[in-house]
């Protein structure tokens, strides 16, 4: 898995560079911590999303992240705690230094349940369905991003089978270079 986001990120980088396009091409690196009083989960994340100009004011994007999260109002007497590896691509629409960005993937979700006393560690393979809305200055970006997931594994996947898992996060970022 790392060898293949170096590998992506590389690509993005390289191809970024190398346009001709007139429009506004970048990479950023985002952090995103959920919004506590939404949602029963807590967690984090990182992103790193690619940015291609399609003109003055709009950008195709591609983001791959890492999301992790703990269940902190369990009824059950599992303990959970949740992954989520999604790839999304999107279409970010830029007005002045505010920008909205709907976004859709496909990624896994998965991770660790602890039951009596020992750990299962299931995952499916999901799509991802999301909206961004953010402001930038200069290089720095903050925002609101809600990201919804839906597993579409066969029924012998386990916990995750045909579940939904979404989450409201608040998120800083940086770019690393914008043309």
């Amino acid at each position: 898995m790392i060898k293949q986001l170096i590998l992506l990120t590389l690509f993005i980088f390289v191809y970024a560079c190398l346009n001709a396009q007139k429009g506004n091409n970048g990479l950023s690196i985002n952090g995103e911590v959920t919004v506590p009083f939404y949602q029963n989960d807590q967690g984090f994340g990182f992103f790193m999303k690619g940015l291609y100009g399609i003109g003055k004011s709009a950008q195709l994007t591609a983001s791959i992240g890492v999301s992790k999260f703990k269940n902190r109002n369990s009824i059950e007497s599992k303990e959970v705690k949740t992954r989520l590896i999604p790839f999304l691509v999107g279409y970010q629409q830029n007005i002045r230094k505010f920008y909205i960005e709907p976004k859709i993937g496909i990624g896994e979700m998965g991770g660790r349940i602890l039951s009596d006393g020992d750990y299962a560690r299931p995952s499916v393979v999901a799509v991802f369905g999301g909206l961004g809305a953010g402001y930038r200055i200069k290089r720095f970006n903050a925002g609101i991003s809600f990201l919804t997931a839906h597993g579409i594994d066969k029924p012998s996947a386990g916990l995750w089978y045909n579940e939904n898992f979404h989450y409201t996060s608040l998120y800083i970022g940086y770019d690393l270079f914008s043309k």
